[in-house]
């Protein structure tokens, strides 16, 4: 039982953001309970679309774990990943951390991230409404800060924290 104790407590400390959140919407529910209330279908429809995604990466992601080498990663892997893959960024973290625990260098980890706002399914849509100057113009900036932010990023940040946490766990 004290095991399970401090095992509650040391996970409430890593999501303190959490309860911060859940203490807001009480707070919220205790004042306002009619805003309270559409906060929380709200939340419960964001949830239940961002769920589906979020389910299909930790498929992925456990595909992806199994299934690609290391050599693969460091090799091929890179920007053109963040530009293919499609979907809200906070799905794709799994998928990251997963690429850094391989051993892909923070640049491509960067490189994605920074590239994820380039959406080529979306260019047509893009050009529609914005023409064709502003979206090649965003579109190659986009695409050239990713080079630019990588190597930064990899000179800036030497040690990677979620790379130390996984390997003390294993």
């Amino acid at each position: 039982m004290r095991l399970v104790a401090t095992r509650l407590i040391g996970w409430s400390k890593k999501n303190w953001l959490l309860w911060v959140a859940i203490a807001a919407y009480a707070l919220l529910a205790a004042v306002r309970l009619t805003e309270a209330k559409t906060a929380a279908i709200i939340g419960a429809t964001t949830f239940a679309s961002v769920a589906v995604t979020l389910v299909t990466v930790f498929i992925f992601v456990g595909l992806f774990q199994v299934w690609v080498r290391e050599e693969f990663i460091l090799k091929h892997l890179g920007a053109l990943l963040g530009t293919a893959i499609h979907g809200p960024l906070v799905g794709v973290f799994p998928l990251l951390k997963t690429l850094l625990n391989k051993g892909a260098r923070l640049g491509v980890v960067i490189a994605i991230v920074s590239t994820w706002a380039i959406k080529v399914p979306m260019i047509p849509l893009e050009l529609r409404f914005f023409g064709w100057k502003f979206t090649l113009v965003r579109q190659l900036l986009l695409f050239a800060s990713a080079f630019v932010m990588a190597p930064i990023m990899e000179r800036l940040i030497k040690n990677v924290p979620v790379l130390r946490e996984s390997k003390e766990e294993e």
